[in-house]
């Protein structure tokens, strides 16, 4: 079920009502919200459910084991443990297939014969996200930094709340328990901010993306030798405005539905295509999955403590990971190693000039800066190119083609290239024009204002086009 569907909609308008309607009996409307979560997992495949529940026990269980081994000499392996639980739940769901296909191929390669059984392995929906939420709670509590439930009932609402069960933002203890533990909220108290956040998400997700990935880029990216070269350009820089247009789309619906319901979400999305460099980039973009990688694998790594060629490692094993957290297949791998070795290279240069006395960071020139902006830009866009194809072959036509110069292909939309410097306008300013739709919402008398959301929604579901593309990070 995704967000900007009708049914959808009145899910939430139900949900919403009757969970406020039981604000005053607190433990009894969380009852009613993970119920209502869980059959918001339903909808998707009964089987997604049933994990869910299997890896919120797993995990509470382990967590409890952990915080109560406070001192105990065996508590870093109950956490080991627990990770590998994890871990293999996630790899056998994600990555079985994957393996399978690649030790086959390696054992011909070798002249051997190896033949595992190829099972139909559906990936469950957010594994991804709520696994790595959890994996986040059990290194926190040996770290003794969690936030510890109060009751299973909070841990279960924690890992499955529906607004971010699909693709986040990925909570940690501290962000949300203490939200759960408290008494309800008498009243939505940014209700303003709710109605911007689902107004804004609704639109970039709606219509944008929907039209870039109608228009384009799902067609360059399958079949590449159909377009010019001129054309997949716009096609690629196209892709990287629709991701992000997909994703913070997303992730604002997520955000503002949470605030409906009394929940404030984190903060996924720091308009990161204005980003002048590519560590910005990566402190803007998915912050909550950025974050978790800087604390769960690339500090645990050593950082950037144990000297310059450990950092520029420790760098290339975190964005590897991070390729291989979003799917199995080679081309994600090669994505996160691509941004492995820009990371390294932009570390590298700050050293170079700290080495040589100069400034490592600004104020620079606006010239300078621009360069810095539109490098950085193209070369998350391109990278994206192995991102987006289904494989490797697909992937090196599509450069074949951008190299190859050709004048001829399936034509230049000028609606996907005004809607992917509509994108770049909007991470430049799309924060003032986010501030003033809040503050025009506060504007209008409280009984005009369902009239006000009723023409939002028809607004935005008439200006949707015909078919509306899946949400790109639900895959993961």
């Amino acid at each position: 079920m995704e967000f900007p569907t009708i049914k959808f909609v009145y899910f939430a308008l139900i949900t919403l009502t009757i969970s406020w309607l039981l604000y005053q009996k607190r433990t009894v409307q969380k009852v009613f919200l993970l119920a209502a979560s869980y059959w918001f997992a339903w909808q998707w495949k009964p089987l997604f459910l049933g994990v869910i529940v299997f890896s919120s026990l797993m995990n509470y269980a382990f967590g409890r084991a952990i915080h109560r081994m406070r001192g105990h000499p065996r508590r870093k392996a109950v956490l080991t443990v627990g990770l590998l639980a994890n871990l293999g739940v996630l790899g056998f769901f994600k990555y079985y297939g994957f393996f399978v296909e690649n030790l086959e191929n390696l054992t011909d390669l070798l002249g051997l014969s190896v033949h595992l059984p190829l099972l139909e392995v559906i990936v469950p929906f957010g594994i991804s996200f709520y696994t790595f939420q959890s994996m986040a709670y059990l290194v926190d509590t040996h770290r003794d930094q969690a936030v510890q439930p109060e009751t299973l009932l909070d841990w279960m609402l924690f890992i499955s709340f529906f607004p971010q069960l699909g693709a986040g933002p990925i909570c940690r203890s501290h962000e949300l328990l203490p939200q759960l533990h408290a008494p309800a909220p008498e009243r939505i108290e940014k209700l303003s901010t709710a109605v911007a956040l689902i107004g804004t998400g609704l639109f970039k997700k709606m219509v944008m993306a929907t039209y870039l990935a109608s228009h384009t880029t799902t067609d360059a990216f399958l079949f590449p030798k159909n377009w010019s070269a001129i054309e997949l350009v716009l096609a690629t820089y196209a892709y990287t405005a629709q991701v992000y247009l997909d994703f913070s789309g997303y992730t604002d619906i997520a955000r503002g539905v949470g605030l409906l319901f009394g929940f404030d979400l984190p903060e996924n999305f720091n308009y990161p295509y204005r980003a002048t460099d590519i560590g910005d980039f990566w402190r803007r973009w998915h912050i909550t999955f950025s974050t978790w990688l800087r604390h769960y694998i690339y500090f645990p790594l050593g950082g950037s403590r144990d000297g310059k060629l450990r950092t520029y490692f420790n760098l290339m094993v975190t964005f590897v990971a991070c390729g291989v957290w979003h799917g199995a297949s080679w081309g994600y791998i090669i994505w996160g190693t691509l941004h492995g070795i820009g990371l390294s290279v932009y570390k590298a240069s700050l050293d170079i000039r700290r080495d040589l006395g100069m400034k490592a960071k600004g104020p620079w020139p606006w010239w300078w800066m621009a360069a810095g902006w539109f490098t950085t830009l193209s070369f998350c866009a391109f990278a994206r190119i192995f991102f987006k194809t289904p494989d490797l072959a697909t992937a090196f036509d599509f450069w074949g083609v951008l190299f190859s110069f050709t004048a001829r292909g399936a034509g230049f939309d000028l609606g996907v290239l005004f809607l992917t410097l509509l994108t770049i306008f909007m991470n430049f300013y799309g924060r003032p024009i986010f501030d003033a739709l809040v503050n025009l919402h506060e504007r209008i008398p409280a009984f005009a204002r369902p009239i006000a959301w009723a023409a939002m929604m028809i607004a935005l579901f008439t200006l949707k086009p015909e078919g509306m593309a899946a949400t790109i990070y639900f895959s993961f």
